[in-house]
């Protein structure tokens, strides 16, 4: 018997058969400004990343996670009260690369990307409460893209430091990152982007 099938059918088969080779790369962006000055240094980043990774992209402002309430359930199961982040969670596990991409707001990251940095205690208690080591076993490298419209550079290390704690809990090492400050001010990123393109490059260099 011979089945013939169109040419789209076979362009999605090999296109589909691709992505299950590549390592996963899971995208947080946490910007509401579609094009602004995070998005450029991410896309930047992406022009090389997606060429090497299955990139998935959460737009955190799209999905607006639950802020965690602290109920205690993840101490008793390995799950949330919650399923707003069943698909996060998912790509969490799957991913050997993390991407985060936000800006700096208030010396910290924007509200939805906290409330699900947040919500990592699920991996916290099912490491210290269940006992379950490692809680995610596929490591990690993970890369920072951090815009500030100012000058002062010290949301991005506390930002970087906020992140470490996450990363330890959920088998995670940095692996590079990209920062651009003074965004009210400046034009011209080009050097930064510059750079975002040289990290992706980086990265693809140890897959």
């Amino acid at each position: 018997m011979v089945i013939c099938l169109s040419a789209n059918i076979v362009k999605t088969a090999l296109i589909n058969n691709n992505k299950k080779n590549k390592p996963v790369m899971l995208v947080l962006f946490s910007s509401p400004r579609k094009n602004g000055y995070t998005k450029k240094l991410l896309d930047s980043f992406l022009s090389v990343a997606k060429n090497e990774y299955d990139v998935r992209i959460i737009d955190c402002y799209k999905l607006m996670p639950k802020p965690c309430i602290h109920c205690g359930k993840c101490e008793t199961a390995d799950l949330c009260v919650f399923d707003d982040l069943d698909e996060y969670n998912t790509l969490l596990n799957e991913a050997e690369a993390l991407v985060f991409a936000s800006p700096v707001y208030n010396l910290s990251v924007p509200a939805p990307l906290k409330a699900l940095i947040d919500r990592s205690q699920r991996y916290f208690s099912k490491r210290f409460s269940l006992g379950i080591k490692p809680p995610i076993k596929k490591h990690k490298k993970a890369i920072l893209l951090l815009t500030c419209g100012s000058n002062d550079r010290s949301g991005f290390e506390i930002i970087e430091k906020q992140l470490s704690r996450m990363f330890t809990i959920i088998n995670t090492e940095l692996f590079g990152k990209v920062s651009i400050a003074e965004t009210d001010k400046i034009n011209d990123t080009t050097e930064c982007e510059r750079q975002a393109y040289e990290l992706a490059k980086s990265l693809a260099d140890i897959i």
